[in-house]
Protein backbone atom coordinates (compact mmCIF):
# COMPACT_ATOMS: atom_id res chain seq x y z
CA UNK A 1 0.00 0.00 0.00
CA UNK A 2 1.34 3.35 -0.62
CA UNK A 3 2.15 5.68 2.14
CA UNK A 4 -0.70 7.87 3.15
CA UNK A 5 -0.76 11.29 1.94
CA UNK A 6 1.95 10.79 -0.59
CA UNK A 7 1.51 10.48 -4.22
CA UNK A 8 3.86 8.68 -6.39
CA UNK A 9 4.20 9.13 -10.11
CA UNK A 10 4.31 5.93 -11.90
CA UNK A 11 7.52 5.56 -13.79
CA UNK A 12 7.15 5.25 -17.46
CA UNK A 13 8.44 2.21 -19.06
CA UNK A 14 10.73 4.20 -21.21
CA UNK A 15 12.14 7.71 -21.00
CA UNK A 16 11.99 9.74 -24.20
CA UNK A 17 14.58 12.35 -24.58
CA UNK A 18 13.10 13.41 -27.90
CA UNK A 19 9.76 12.45 -29.36
CA UNK A 20 7.49 13.32 -32.22
CA UNK A 21 3.86 14.29 -32.17
CA UNK A 22 1.93 13.67 -35.30
CA UNK A 23 -0.85 16.02 -36.15
CA UNK A 24 -3.28 14.96 -38.76
CA UNK A 25 -4.38 17.57 -41.19
CA UNK A 26 -6.61 16.51 -43.92
CA UNK A 27 -5.17 13.00 -43.96
CA UNK A 28 -1.59 14.19 -44.01
CA UNK A 29 0.74 13.51 -41.11
CA UNK A 30 3.15 16.16 -39.96
CA UNK A 31 5.88 15.01 -37.63
CA UNK A 32 6.84 17.65 -35.10
CA UNK A 33 9.81 17.24 -32.82
CA UNK A 34 9.19 17.60 -29.11
CA UNK A 35 11.75 18.63 -26.58
CA UNK A 36 12.02 15.69 -24.19
CA UNK A 37 11.63 16.11 -20.51
CA UNK A 38 13.05 13.85 -17.88
CA UNK A 39 9.87 13.96 -16.01
CA UNK A 40 6.30 15.08 -16.15
CA UNK A 41 7.11 17.72 -13.62
CA UNK A 42 8.68 19.84 -16.35
CA UNK A 43 5.22 20.91 -17.34
CA UNK A 44 4.38 21.77 -13.84
CA UNK A 45 7.44 23.97 -13.48
CA UNK A 46 6.15 26.35 -16.20
CA UNK A 47 7.95 25.08 -19.24
CA UNK A 48 6.97 26.89 -22.36
CA UNK A 49 4.12 25.16 -24.10
CA UNK A 50 4.78 23.69 -27.46
CA UNK A 51 2.76 25.39 -30.20
CA UNK A 52 1.05 22.84 -32.35
CA UNK A 53 0.92 23.62 -35.97
CA UNK A 54 -2.36 24.85 -37.22
CA UNK A 55 -4.16 23.41 -40.14
CA UNK A 56 -2.13 23.88 -43.26
CA UNK A 57 -3.76 26.18 -45.71
CA UNK A 58 -5.44 24.57 -48.58
CA UNK A 59 -3.60 24.79 -51.84
CA UNK A 60 -4.89 27.71 -53.81
CA UNK A 61 -5.90 26.73 -57.28
CA UNK A 62 -5.19 29.29 -59.93
CA UNK A 63 -8.28 31.07 -60.98
CA UNK A 64 -9.00 30.61 -64.61
CA UNK A 65 -10.33 33.73 -66.22
CA UNK A 66 -11.61 33.84 -69.75
CA UNK A 67 -10.77 37.14 -71.36
CA UNK A 68 -13.83 38.34 -73.12
CA UNK A 69 -13.15 40.23 -76.32
CA UNK A 70 -13.69 43.92 -75.88
CA UNK A 71 -16.08 45.55 -78.20
CA UNK A 72 -14.26 48.10 -80.38
CA UNK A 73 -16.21 51.26 -80.84
CA UNK A 74 -16.73 52.07 -84.51
CA UNK A 75 -14.67 54.99 -85.81
CA UNK A 76 -16.53 58.20 -86.20
CA UNK A 77 -17.32 58.93 -89.87
CA UNK A 78 -15.22 61.65 -91.47
CA UNK A 79 -16.97 64.92 -91.64
CA UNK A 80 -18.28 65.64 -95.12
CA UNK A 81 -16.77 68.77 -96.71
CA UNK A 82 -19.01 71.74 -96.47
CA UNK A 83 -20.55 73.25 -99.55
CA UNK A 84 -18.51 76.41 -99.06
CA UNK A 85 -15.19 74.54 -98.94
CA UNK A 86 -16.14 72.43 -101.97
CA UNK A 87 -17.04 75.52 -103.91
CA UNK A 88 -13.78 77.23 -102.99
CA UNK A 89 -11.62 74.20 -103.85
CA UNK A 90 -9.68 74.77 -107.09
CA UNK A 91 -10.35 72.59 -110.10
CA UNK A 92 -7.89 69.73 -110.43
CA UNK A 93 -8.96 68.27 -113.75
CA UNK A 94 -6.03 68.55 -116.12
CA UNK A 95 -6.67 69.34 -119.75
CA UNK A 96 -4.70 70.57 -122.76
CA UNK A 97 -5.40 73.85 -124.54
CA UNK A 98 -4.00 74.87 -127.93
CA UNK A 99 -3.24 78.59 -128.22
CA UNK A 100 -4.97 80.42 -131.08
CA UNK A 101 -4.34 83.80 -132.62
CA UNK A 102 -5.29 86.67 -130.30
CA UNK A 103 -4.91 84.63 -127.09
CA UNK A 104 -3.23 85.82 -123.92
CA UNK A 105 -2.76 84.03 -120.61
CA UNK A 106 -5.34 86.24 -118.92
CA UNK A 107 -7.86 85.63 -121.71
CA UNK A 108 -7.28 81.87 -121.60
CA UNK A 109 -7.68 81.84 -117.80
CA UNK A 110 -10.98 83.75 -118.04
CA UNK A 111 -12.40 81.75 -120.98
CA UNK A 112 -11.40 78.38 -119.52
CA UNK A 113 -12.46 79.26 -115.94
CA UNK A 114 -9.02 78.59 -114.47
CA UNK A 115 -8.91 79.33 -110.75
CA UNK A 116 -5.82 81.30 -109.93
CA UNK A 117 -6.00 83.37 -113.12
CA UNK A 118 -3.16 83.83 -115.57
CA UNK A 119 -0.62 83.29 -112.79
CA UNK A 120 -1.87 79.71 -112.41
CA UNK A 121 -1.71 79.11 -116.18
CA UNK A 122 1.78 80.60 -116.33
CA UNK A 123 2.98 78.59 -113.32
CA UNK A 124 1.73 75.35 -114.90
CA UNK A 125 3.33 76.09 -118.26
CA UNK A 126 6.46 78.13 -117.46
CA UNK A 127 8.71 75.59 -119.19
CA UNK A 128 6.61 75.92 -122.37
CA UNK A 129 6.04 79.69 -122.30
CA UNK A 130 9.48 80.72 -121.09
CA UNK A 131 10.50 83.71 -119.01
CA UNK A 132 8.04 86.13 -120.64
CA UNK A 133 4.38 85.27 -119.81
CA UNK A 134 3.14 87.66 -122.51
CA UNK A 135 4.94 85.78 -125.28
CA UNK A 136 2.76 82.92 -126.50
CA UNK A 137 2.23 81.69 -130.05
CA UNK A 138 -0.63 80.03 -131.95
CA UNK A 139 -0.34 76.25 -131.76
CA UNK A 140 1.43 76.26 -128.39
CA UNK A 141 0.07 73.49 -126.12
CA UNK A 142 -0.78 74.59 -122.57
CA UNK A 143 -1.82 72.45 -119.60
CA UNK A 144 -4.80 73.81 -117.68
CA UNK A 145 -5.99 72.75 -114.23
CA UNK A 146 -2.71 71.14 -113.13
CA UNK A 147 -1.42 71.33 -109.59
CA UNK A 148 1.23 73.99 -109.31
CA UNK A 149 3.61 74.09 -106.33
CA UNK A 150 2.80 76.89 -103.92
CA UNK A 151 6.24 78.44 -104.37
CA UNK A 152 5.76 78.62 -108.13
CA UNK A 153 2.34 80.23 -107.69
CA UNK A 154 3.70 82.79 -105.26
CA UNK A 155 6.59 83.58 -107.58
CA UNK A 156 4.27 83.99 -110.54
CA UNK A 157 1.88 86.22 -108.59
CA UNK A 158 4.61 88.33 -107.03
CA UNK A 159 4.91 91.81 -108.48
CA UNK A 160 7.67 92.07 -111.04
CA UNK A 161 10.20 94.81 -110.34
CA UNK A 162 10.48 97.58 -112.91
CA UNK A 163 13.98 96.50 -113.91
CA UNK A 164 12.83 92.95 -114.62
CA UNK A 165 9.88 94.23 -116.64
CA UNK A 166 12.24 96.40 -118.68
CA UNK A 167 14.56 93.46 -119.26
CA UNK A 168 11.65 91.28 -120.36
CA UNK A 169 10.49 93.91 -122.82
CA UNK A 170 14.00 94.20 -124.20
CA UNK A 171 14.30 90.42 -124.56
CA UNK A 172 10.91 90.28 -126.27
CA UNK A 173 11.94 93.01 -128.69
CA UNK A 174 15.19 91.21 -129.39
CA UNK A 175 13.39 87.95 -130.12
CA UNK A 176 10.91 89.80 -132.36
CA UNK A 177 13.74 91.47 -134.26
CA UNK A 178 15.51 88.14 -134.60
CA UNK A 179 12.41 86.46 -136.00
CA UNK A 180 11.89 89.35 -138.40
CA UNK A 181 15.49 89.10 -139.56
CA UNK A 182 15.11 85.35 -140.04
CA UNK A 183 11.97 85.85 -142.13
CA UNK A 184 13.67 88.48 -144.27
CA UNK A 185 16.66 86.21 -144.76
CA UNK A 186 14.42 83.28 -145.66
CA UNK A 187 12.51 85.35 -148.21
CA UNK A 188 15.77 86.68 -149.63
CA UNK A 189 17.18 83.16 -149.87
CA UNK A 190 13.97 81.97 -151.53
CA UNK A 191 14.12 84.76 -154.12
CA UNK A 192 17.76 83.98 -154.75
CA UNK A 193 16.91 80.32 -155.25
CA UNK A 194 14.10 81.26 -157.61
CA UNK A 195 16.39 83.50 -159.66
CA UNK A 196 19.05 80.82 -159.72
CA UNK A 197 16.54 78.20 -160.84
CA UNK A 198 15.19 80.57 -163.48
CA UNK A 199 18.70 81.08 -164.84
CA UNK A 200 19.29 77.33 -164.90
CA UNK A 201 16.05 76.80 -166.79
CA UNK A 202 16.99 79.51 -169.27
CA UNK A 203 20.40 77.92 -169.78
CA UNK A 204 18.87 74.48 -170.32
CA UNK A 205 15.99 75.41 -172.65
CA UNK A 206 16.58 79.05 -173.53
CA UNK A 207 13.09 79.91 -172.18
CA UNK A 208 12.04 81.64 -168.95
CA UNK A 209 9.03 83.33 -167.38
CA UNK A 210 8.67 87.08 -168.13
CA UNK A 211 8.37 87.92 -164.39
CA UNK A 212 8.86 85.76 -161.26
CA UNK A 213 5.24 85.88 -160.06
CA UNK A 214 1.86 84.21 -160.42
CA UNK A 215 -1.09 84.81 -162.75
CA UNK A 216 -3.90 87.16 -161.71
CA UNK A 217 -6.14 86.87 -164.83
CA UNK A 218 -6.07 83.67 -166.91
CA UNK A 219 -6.13 83.26 -170.67
CA UNK A 220 -9.55 83.39 -172.39
CA UNK A 221 -11.32 84.85 -169.36
CA UNK A 222 -14.63 86.32 -170.61
CA UNK A 223 -15.95 89.80 -169.91
CA UNK A 224 -16.85 93.19 -171.32
CA UNK A 225 -13.50 94.71 -170.41
CA UNK A 226 -11.98 93.33 -173.63
CA UNK A 227 -13.05 94.34 -177.14
CA UNK A 228 -12.93 90.72 -178.32
CA UNK A 229 -15.11 89.60 -175.42
CA UNK A 230 -12.35 87.57 -173.84
CA UNK A 231 -8.84 87.95 -172.49
CA UNK A 232 -6.29 87.38 -175.27
CA UNK A 233 -3.36 86.78 -172.92
CA UNK A 234 -2.56 86.31 -169.23
CA UNK A 235 -1.93 88.96 -166.59
CA UNK A 236 1.02 88.41 -164.27
CA UNK A 237 1.05 90.07 -160.85
CA UNK A 238 3.81 92.68 -160.91
CA UNK A 239 4.16 95.94 -159.04
CA UNK A 240 5.23 98.99 -161.03
CA UNK A 241 8.97 98.87 -161.82
CA UNK A 242 9.33 95.07 -161.80
CA UNK A 243 11.96 93.98 -164.39
CA UNK A 244 10.41 92.26 -167.45
CA UNK A 245 12.46 89.70 -169.40
CA UNK A 246 12.23 88.20 -172.88
CA UNK A 247 10.93 84.66 -172.59
CA UNK A 248 13.31 83.42 -175.31
CA UNK A 249 15.87 84.61 -177.81
CA UNK A 250 14.60 86.60 -180.80
CA UNK A 251 14.35 89.95 -182.59
CA UNK A 252 12.35 92.96 -181.39
CA UNK A 253 9.55 93.64 -183.90
CA UNK A 254 8.16 96.72 -182.16
CA UNK A 255 8.90 98.74 -179.03
CA UNK A 256 6.72 101.76 -178.23
CA UNK A 257 3.18 102.91 -177.67
CA UNK A 258 0.50 100.33 -178.47
CA UNK A 259 -2.79 102.18 -177.83
CA UNK A 260 -4.89 100.25 -175.28
CA UNK A 261 -1.79 98.17 -174.49
CA UNK A 262 0.18 101.26 -173.44
CA UNK A 263 3.93 100.83 -173.79
CA UNK A 264 4.58 97.42 -175.34
CA UNK A 265 7.33 95.25 -176.78
CA UNK A 266 6.75 92.52 -179.41
CA UNK A 267 9.48 89.94 -180.12
CA UNK A 268 9.70 87.36 -182.91
CA UNK A 269 11.33 84.13 -181.68
CA UNK A 270 13.36 81.57 -183.59
CA UNK A 271 10.46 79.11 -183.73
CA UNK A 272 8.25 81.67 -185.54
CA UNK A 273 6.11 82.59 -182.50
CA UNK A 274 5.69 86.14 -181.22
CA UNK A 275 5.58 87.32 -177.61
CA UNK A 276 3.96 90.58 -176.46
CA UNK A 277 4.69 92.52 -173.20
CA UNK A 278 2.16 95.32 -172.50
CA UNK A 279 1.38 98.17 -170.01
CA UNK A 280 5.12 98.74 -169.41
CA UNK A 281 6.23 101.77 -167.41
CA UNK A 282 9.53 101.97 -169.31
CA UNK A 283 11.17 100.30 -172.33
CA UNK A 284 14.67 98.85 -172.39
CA UNK A 285 15.00 97.77 -176.08
CA UNK A 286 14.33 99.21 -179.53
CA UNK A 287 12.84 97.83 -182.74
CA UNK A 288 15.20 95.56 -184.71
CA UNK A 289 17.35 94.69 -181.69
CA UNK A 290 18.34 91.07 -181.05
CA UNK A 291 17.71 89.77 -177.54
CA UNK A 292 18.56 86.58 -175.67
CA UNK A 293 16.33 84.51 -173.42
CA UNK A 294 16.05 86.05 -169.97
CA UNK A 295 17.34 89.47 -171.12
CA UNK A 296 15.64 92.46 -169.49
CA UNK A 297 13.52 94.44 -171.99
CA UNK A 298 11.66 96.92 -169.72
CA UNK A 299 9.74 97.52 -166.50
CA UNK A 300 6.16 96.65 -165.64
CA UNK A 301 3.60 99.40 -165.05
CA UNK A 302 -0.01 100.47 -165.71
CA UNK A 303 0.05 102.39 -168.99
CA UNK A 304 -2.78 102.22 -171.56
CA UNK A 305 -6.12 100.64 -170.73
CA UNK A 306 -5.17 99.22 -167.32
CA UNK A 307 -6.81 99.04 -163.90
CA UNK A 308 -3.51 98.80 -162.02
CA UNK A 309 0.13 97.72 -162.28
CA UNK A 310 0.60 94.29 -163.88
CA UNK A 311 2.13 92.65 -166.96
CA UNK A 312 -0.11 91.66 -169.86
CA UNK A 313 1.61 88.85 -171.75
CA UNK A 314 0.62 87.15 -175.03
CA UNK A 315 1.96 84.48 -177.38
CA UNK A 316 0.86 84.91 -181.02
CA UNK A 317 1.28 83.18 -184.31
CA UNK A 318 1.68 86.62 -185.98
CA UNK A 319 2.86 90.07 -184.86
CA UNK A 320 -0.62 91.63 -184.58
CA UNK A 321 -3.73 91.41 -182.43
CA UNK A 322 -6.10 88.44 -182.94
CA UNK A 323 -3.52 85.67 -183.51
CA UNK A 324 -3.17 84.69 -179.86
CA UNK A 325 -2.59 81.17 -178.47
CA UNK A 326 -2.39 79.86 -174.91
CA UNK A 327 0.71 81.61 -173.46
CA UNK A 328 1.13 79.37 -170.41
CA UNK A 329 0.84 76.23 -172.53
CA UNK A 330 3.56 77.61 -174.79
CA UNK A 331 5.95 78.34 -171.93
CA UNK A 332 5.30 74.98 -170.21
CA UNK A 333 5.93 73.12 -173.46
CA UNK A 334 9.35 74.78 -173.55
CA UNK A 335 10.31 73.70 -170.01
CA UNK A 336 9.18 76.74 -167.97
CA UNK A 337 7.46 75.63 -164.70
CA UNK A 338 4.40 77.78 -163.99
Amino acid sequence: MPAKGKHRRPKSSSSLTRGFVAAGTGGAALALPLIGATGAHAAEKGAAPVALPQEAPKAQLPQQRTALPQQVAPAAPAAAPSAASAASAPKTDTRTYSVVSGDSLSKIAADQDVRGGWQKVYGDNKKVVGEDPSLIFPGMKLTLGGKTPAAAEQKASAPVPQQQRTERVERTEQRTEKRTENRVEQRSEKRTEQRTESKRQTQRSGFSAPVPSGVSTPYRASGGSWSSGYHTGVDFRASSGTPVKAVAAGTVVSAGWGGAYGNEVVIRHNDGRYSQYAHLSALGVRSGQSVSGGQQIGYSGSTGNSTGPHLHFEIRTGPGYGSDIDPLGYLRSNGVPL
